[in-house]
C-alpha cells in the first residue's frame, strides 16, 4: 500500500511545480499559454485520476467518478486562475470531462490488463507534464534568461524519472474478490432439465448482477415451461426441444421458479434460485 502513496506524493509534486510556475511567472505568460495550461493540467488530472481510482476501487464506480469530476474541474480552475475567466472556464471543463472519462477507461479494461493500463497512463501523464513544465519554460526564459532552481529543467526531469521508474519496477495487485467478481460479467449457463415432472437441478445459485443464460431442455414427453415468479421470465419448450434466454438478478435473494402447465406444478415440477454473493 505505500508504493501508490509514493506515487501519490510524486504526482501532486509535479503537478504543484507547473501551478507554481504559472503563478509565479504569470506576467511573462499570455492568456493563450494560460488557456493550454489550464485545459491541459485538468484533462490529465481529472483522466489519471479517474481511472487509477476506478481500477483500485471498482466497487465505487460513481463516488470515483464524481470525485475525479471534481478534482479535475478544480486543478482546471486553479491553474487558470491567474489568467482569465476564459481559461477558468477551459479548464474547468476540461477536468470534469477528463474525471468522466478517466473513470469509464478503468472500468472497460479488463483485470488482467490493469497493469498495462497503469503503466501506459503513468507515461502518458508525466510525458505531458513534462511538456508542459518545458513550454512554460520556454515562455518564461524568452525574453531574459531565469536561473532559478524551479524553471531549471533537471529537477523536474529527474522528478519525471522517479515517477515513471516507480511504475516501472511495481506491479499492483488487485483484490481477488474483485476478478472473481470480473470472471463472472461473461455470460454463464446454466442447463435445466425437464421431465415427469421434476427439473434438474431443482436448486442453483448466482451472483447478484450476473448475466445468466437459461436453457431449458424438455427430456420428458410433455410440455414444460419454466417460469420465474416475480420476474419477467419464461421458458417454453416442446417435448426435445429446448429455449435458452438470458437474465439478470439485480437483488439478492431467492426466487422461486415453476412449470405453469396445469397440474405440473402441484405434481413437483418447481426450483429455488437463490442469488448470494459466494
Amino acid at each position: 500500500m505505500l508504493q501508490p502513496v509514493v506515487l501519490g506524493i510524486v504526482f501532486i509534486l509535479l503537478l504543484t511545480w507547473l501551478i507554481s510556475l504559472s503563478y509565479l511567472f504569470k506576467e511573462k505568460l499570455s492568456n493563450m499559454i494560460g488557456m493550454v495550461v489550464s485545459m491541459t493540467l485538468g484533462m490529465i488530472t481529472g483522466l489519471s485520476i479517474g481511472t487509477f481510482s476506478a481500477v483500485l476501487f471498482p466497487d465505487l464506480f460513481f463516488e470515483i467518478t464524481v470525485l475525479s469530476m471534481l478534482i479535475g474541474g478544480f486543478v482546471g480552475v486553479i491553474a487558470g486562475f491567474p489568467y482569465s475567466l476564459i481559461a477558468i472556464i477551459d479548464g474547468l471543463i476540461s477536468g470534469v470531462m477528463g474525471g468522466m472519462m478517466g473513470t469509464m477507461l478503468g472500468v472497460m479494461i479488463s483485470p488482467e490488463h490493469y497493469n498495462q493500463l497503469l503503466n501506459i497512463m503513468s507515461l502518458w501523464t508525466v510525458g505531458i507534464f513534462f511538456l508542459i513544465y518545458l513550454l512554460l519554460v520556454y515562455e518564461i526564459n524568452k525574453e531574459s534568461n531565469n536561473n532559478s532552481l524551479i524553471s531549471h529543467p533537471l529537477p523536474y526531469f529527474t522528478l519525471v524519472c522517479l515517477f515513471i521508474l516507480s511504475f516501472h519496477y511495481f506491479t499492483f495487485e488487485f483484490n481477488n474478490s474483485t476478478n472473481h467478481h470480473a470472471d463472472h460479467v461473461n455470460n454463464q449457463e446454466i442447463i435445466m432439465d425437464a421431465n415427469e415432472y421434476q427439473f434438474g437441478p431443482d436448486q442453483v445459485q448466482v451472483l447478484p448482477g450476473e448475466e445468466v443464460t437459461l436453457t431449458l431442455v424438455n427430456n420428458g414427453i410433455e410440455q414444460h415451461d419454466f417460469e420465474i415468479k416475480g420476474l419477467d421470465f419464461h421458458l417454453h419448450a416442446m417435448p426435445g426441444t429446448s429455449e435458452s434466454m438470458s437474465v439478470v438478478f439485480l437483488k439478492s435473494g431467492t426466487y422461486e421458479a415453476v412449470c405453469t402447465i396445469p397440474g405440473h406444478e402441484a405434481a413437483g415440477m418447481t426450483a429455488t434460485i437463490i442469488v448470494t454473493e459466494l
